[in-house]
Parts: C-alpha cells; structure tokens; sequence
C-alpha cells in the first residue's frame, strides 16, 4: 500500500496532469484548486494535488506559499511528496524547490523536467523542443537547465548526463550519491525516451538518501515504481502502444502514412514477398526483432503489410498485392502471433488495430473474451479494456479498414 503522496504543483494544469499520472494506477486523487483551503481537503485520498497558483507570482510570494502548503501536509501525515514544475521551466522553480526542502528538511532534490511524450527532452543538460519541420522531428533548445533556474549559492546545481542515464539506474544512484556528498543540492538528469525516465524512476527507488523529486508529469507517471508501490512488471505492463493494420484499404494506408510525422512512430512493414514465398517463421522473427528495439528505446512499433503504401498504380505492387489477397488468412494469423509475442514479452499498454479480420484473430489468438468498453475516441473508433486470455486490462482500440479521416489514426495516439 502506498504512503500518502502530496504533490504540489504552481498551476490547476499542472495539478491535474500530475495528479493524474497516479490515478492511472488505480490511487484515490485529489486536486485541490485553493491552497488556502489544503488542510480540509485531504481526508479519505491516496494522492492531493495542490494548486498554488504561484507561477506569476513574486519569488517572495511563491516561497511562502509553497512552504506553507508544503509544511501543512507534513504536519497531517504525508510522507511523500511531488514537486510540479512546468516542462519548459517557467514559473519560480529554485525558490519553490528551496521552499518544500526547507519545510521538509530536505537536503537534495532531483528534478527531471523532461516529458517526451509532449516533445520536452534534455540532454547535455539543455532542455529541448522537438519541433515538427518539413516532415521530420527537430529539437530546438531552449536553454541549460542550471541558468533557466536561476540557481542560487545555496542551492547549487549539477547535471547528470544522458550517458550516465543510459547506463542504468546503478550509475545513476553513483551519480547522485557523489554529487550529494560533494555538496549539490539540486541535480537535474538528462532524460530523452520514457525508458529513461523509467531508469530514472527505478534509481529514485534504490537511492540510500532522502530526496526531493521534482519534474514533468513524464517523471511523475513513472514514480509509481520508484516509491515501490507498483512493482517493475506491472509498469511495464502498463508501458508501449503496437498499431497494427492488416488491410490493403487506402483509408488506412493514408491514415498510416500521417500517423508516421507522429513523434516516436516507427514503421515496421512486412514484407509480402516474404509471405508468399512461405518464409513466415523468417519474417515473423524479423518483425519481432524490429519490435522489439522500438519498444526499448520508447517508440511506438507501426506494423503493415508493405504493399499497403506502395503505389497501386505500380504494376509489380498491384500484382503482389491481389497475391496477398489470396493469402490473407495467412497474413492475419501472422499479425496475431506478432501481437500475442509482442504483449508476452515486453508488455503492451495500448494496442491498436486497422481492419476487422486482423482484430477478430488478433483477439482469438491472445484468448480475449471480452471487451469492456470505455468510450468512444473518434467518431466509429472505439477503446475498451480486454477481459481473459494473456493480456487481460490491455486496452484496445479497434477501427475498420475504410473508417476514418486521415488524421484518426493519429489522432487517436494523441488520445490515448
């Protein structure tokens, strides 16, 4: 069972976005809009969320009333606590970290403030933008970290680099443990995809020093593990998207093709020669490779066919494709063992799937019996929960072939 967690956050859209990282994970939470009103607030709740409201205050004023609010849920039993900063620093960040480590008598406080999933990143110690130019992904920086923060002499900052990160959540807990001794107060830590902020979380949870974490909602949504209250397999469980599309529908196949200028989309075709040639067991250890990497290094794995997007008017793609046609089954029983194989061995959170007789062998395949609905993402696109067979929670999202606009698929990764 997890201690009570506090998280103070300077504005309502940073109390929500942070307060909802540990709902996902079933915590009662509760965001309270007036920090005034803090202490009759708390009862009965996993996880407070408090709004400050202090971004566009003075220095002077958001130390107070951070301070305060930070030392009243002290007082009433919390033992865990979450500084909300925003993801591109603006706002009082050291005077806010300064006010909840002089109430809680901390020393040390790790703030991360990347968030890949929104395009916030940093290395080098440099948060950065990812920016969409001329159909590919371009980050621009904004500035160093330690400068952006206006880092004082009593609170001196240092920076753990992406290397160090990439090394594990061992060096990770070296870095900070020496740095501390050392006298830094404040270390930010470089973090790119979410398999860093999960390494990050991971070294949190083993660090021997009591700390201050601060960060993005990216962090936040990975702590869960790091406080050991969800243990290592149930978050990743609850980690990655597949999209799967087993049509030759040109819905689908321009819908494929916008949902790649996604960020961290990456194309897996397979390939139909292949298939027809009856080199499956091949082709299927392939694809499973090229998953598997993707899913590692925090991208979302796009499996088609690869006649989907060639041209139809090209002879030699026209003749390949009616080939698979008459294959199909083929092709559908292949993408089935491909989901199944993905979700046994690195755990899927969402999976998407283009075409009805991919999702019904997809289905049969991993023993779903039942979907729970949920609720509707798009127009004729809908997610629910699975019930039964290996991915039992798996949250599905299901769409036919010649359903949608050609932004839905992306669409729909937004929304997940």
């Amino acid at each position: 069972m997890m201690e009570r967690l506090a998280i103070i956050a300077d504005n309502l859209i940073g109390a929500n976005d942070a307060g909802v990282q540990f709902r996902k994970f079933g915590f009662s939470t509760q965001v309270v809009l007036n920090h005034l009103d803090v202490v009759g607030r708390c009862a009965g709740v996993d996880v407070i969320s408090v709004n400050t409201n202090s971004r566009t205050v003075s220095a002077a004023v958001a130390y107070d009333r951070v301070n305060q609010v930070a030392a009243a849920l002290h007082k009433l039993g919390f033992k865990r606590f979450y500084k909300k900063i925003d993801s591109t620093l603006r706002g009082n960040i050291i005077e806010e970290l300064q006010a909840m480590m002089d109430a809680l008598a901390l020393t040390l406080a790790v703030i991360v403030p990347s968030y890949p999933a929104h395009g916030r990143i940093v290395e080098n110690g440099y948060l950065q933008l990812v920016q969409e130019w001329g159909g590919s992904s371009v980050p621009v920086p904004v500035g160093y970290i330690p400068s952006i923060i206006r880092c004082s002499p009593s609170l001196p900052v240092a920076v753990i680099d992406l290397n160090d990160v990439r090394q594990g959540e061992k060096k990770i807990v070296q870095k900070i443990t020496a740095l501390h001794t050392a006298g830094i107060r404040v270390i930010a830590i470089d973090a790119v995809t979410e398999v860093d902020l999960r390494n990050i979380a991971v070294a949190l949870c083993r660090l021997p020093l009591p700390y201050l974490a601060a960060g993005s909602s990216g962090l936040a949504g990975s702590l869960p593990i790091a406080w050991k209250v969800v243990n290592q397999a149930i978050l990743s469980a609850r980690q990655g998207t597949l999209v799967v599309a087993g049509t030759l529908n040109q819905v689908t196949a321009e819908q494929i093709t916008s949902m790649l200028d996604y960020p961290d989309t990456e194309l897996i075709p397979i390939q139909a020669a292949a298939i027809y040639a009856g080199r499956i067991a091949e082709e299927q250890a392939r694809v499973m490779t090229s998953i598997g990497a993707a899913l590692i290094n925090g991208r979302i794995p796009v499996v088609v066919i690869d006649t989907l997007l060639e041209n139809r008017n090209h002879t030699d793609a026209l003749s390949l494709s009616v080939q698979v046609q008459k294959v199909g089954h083929i092709v559908t029983a292949l993408l089935a063992h491909i989901a199944k194989e993905t979700a046994e061995q690195h755990g899927l959170c969402n999976l998407v799937i283009s075409g009805g007789g991919t999702a019904t062998s997809i289905c049969q395949t991993l023993g779903i019996t039942v979907i729970d609905l949920e609720r509707e993402l798009l127009a004729g696109i809908p997610i629910g929960k699975a019930v039964g067979g290996h991915c039992d929670g798996l949250h599905l999202v299901t769409k036919a072939g010649g359903f949608g606009k050609r932004n839905s698929l992306r669409k729909v990764l937004e929304l997940l």
